[in-house]
């Protein structure tokens, strides 16, 4: 095996040891066993599906689909005041934000940028730093 595939699997592992991986899995764990989160959340997505069949179909004027987008947006704030939905999704966005800053210092290494400057903790972009305000430059 090339000694680059060695290394992603070796950067694979200690990713699956981080807190973030392992907080993930087990709000993952939560929600799975939380029959009630897990039938509103099936709710929603089938009506999201209805709602784009229909759209899809031309069957829902543009009225009908103003009710079914506020409908929508309604369901989606239920889902979030959801413990264990929250705790998942809250447990999903900090384990995205450690893959994407591992891959951004991975380009700007691979580009030849200088990650300490260009990266700091990683979750700098041009705008701005998401999580430490900056101070990591």
């Amino acid at each position: 095996m090339s000694i680059y595939f060695e290394k992603a699997r070796e950067l694979g592992e200690l990713i699956l040891l981080s807190d973030e991986a392992k907080n993930l899995a087990e709000a993952t764990d939560a929600f799975i066993k939380d029959e009630d989160a897990k039938k509103k959340f099936e709710e929603y997505k089938l009506y999201q599906q209805d709602v784009q069949k229909s759209m899809s179909n031309k069957q829902m004027t543009k009225e009908e689909f103003k009710i079914a987008s506020k409908r929508l947006t309604e369901m989606a704030i239920e889902l979030k005041q959801i413990p264990t939905i929250a705790s998942l999704n809250f447990a999903e966005n900090e384990y995205n934000g450690l893959i994407q800053q591992v891959m951004n210092i991975l380009k700007l290494t691979i580009t030849g940028a200088n990650v300490e400057e260009n990266a700091g903790c990683g979750c700098c972009s041009s705008r701005g730093c998401s999580s430490c305000g900056g101070s990591c430059n």
